[in-house]
């Protein structure tokens, strides 16, 4: 009875396995049935999913491109004011006076004699038949095995169309009386074609700003404030030299320009080719020779 009832267990046991496996092939025998019930959720989803990509895409590129150009527009409103200087405006910078708390000391009264010799920082010419032309501003320059040398000698040349702007800035503390002085012999650095004398005339120009030498042409130099003096030269005169100057007042840091032109030559008819001048000068020497400079003295 014992064995009777537990074959019928099993029996039973294995029926139900065999529904079991009838279901799972009916299930599995209709693959249509269940492809067609997960399609409809699939498609679904799927079919939106493309367009929030594209829309969250092109948001993102939205909001990269906003933060980019508003920082830009931030960086160049920090950035280093430094970066923006060049030649032309650099004048605009303060210069702030090194001479802090000089004005507090006690000085002797009178002063103590003091002189400076004051050369030009810029010489170049203009050629009034050329408005446009620009000079060579370092036309002594040249290449050596330690690199790019560039000597402090500048040519001061003055004819019936060529004249030479000379500028200066007054320089050290308590120094402000000036004289501006025109000297070079005469043999050596006038024509001697004709030997007829000319007249020299030098002329005040506007000081504002610093002269770019890589842009000064006779169309932009600065504009003529007066003449100051006219310097009678003469090839044929027994004098060796010819030395001019003249006193003026020179506040520390100001710009000074001076032009040296022959006179109105329409005024000496056919003497216009007898004006010619030129020398060489450099930055050096107590007692220069062949130079156009300025003498500083003390005024405390």
């Amino acid at each position: 009875m014992v064995l009777s009832s537990f074959g019928y267990s099993l029996l039973q046991r294995s029926s139900s396995s065999d529904e079991l496996s009838a279901k799972d092939s009916d299930t599995i025998s209709s693959p249509q049935l269940l492809c067609a019930h997960c399609e409809r959720p699939l498609s679904s989803s799927y079919s939106t999913l493309p367009f929030w990509a594209i829309f969250i895409s092109l948001l993102s590129l939205s909001l990269n491109c906003i933060i980019f150009l508003v920082s830009s527009k931030l960086s160049g409103q920090c950035m280093d004011p430094m970066l923006s200087v060049t030649n032309d405006n650099i004048h605009l910078l303060r210069r702030p006076t090194p001479f802090i708390g000089f004005d507090n000391i006690t000085r002797p009264v009178p002063p103590v004699p003091r002189e400076l010799i004051n050369f030009p920082q810029i010489i170049q010419q203009v050629n009034k038949d050329r408005p446009g032309f620009v000079y060579d501003d370092d036309p002594l320059r040249y290449m050596s095995r330690r690199g790019l040398v560039s000597p402090e000698e500048r040519r001061v040349q003055v004819t019936d169309k060529v004249s030479t702007l000379a500028q200066f800035r007054a320089i050290d503390y308590g120094m402000e009386r000036c004289e501006i002085h025109v000297r070079f012999p005469i043999n050596t650095t006038t024509a001697a074609s004709s030997g007829r004398p000319f007249l020299l005339s030098v002329n005040r120009l506007e000081s504002r700003i610093p002269i770019n030498t890589k842009k000064l042409s006779y169309a932009n130099k600065p504009a003529l404030v007066s003449t100051i003096a006219q310097i009678r030269v003469d090839p044929a005169s027994a004098k060796e030299e010819v030395h001019w100057w003249q006193r003026f007042d020179c506040p520390w840091d100001e710009l000074f320009t001076f032009e040296l032109a022959c006179f109105d030559m329409e005024r000496l008819g056919d003497g216009a080719e007898d004006c010619w001048v030129e020398w060489w000068q450099n930055r050096e020497g107590e007692d220069p020779r062949s130079a156009i400079y300025v003498r500083q003295r003390s005024t405390v």
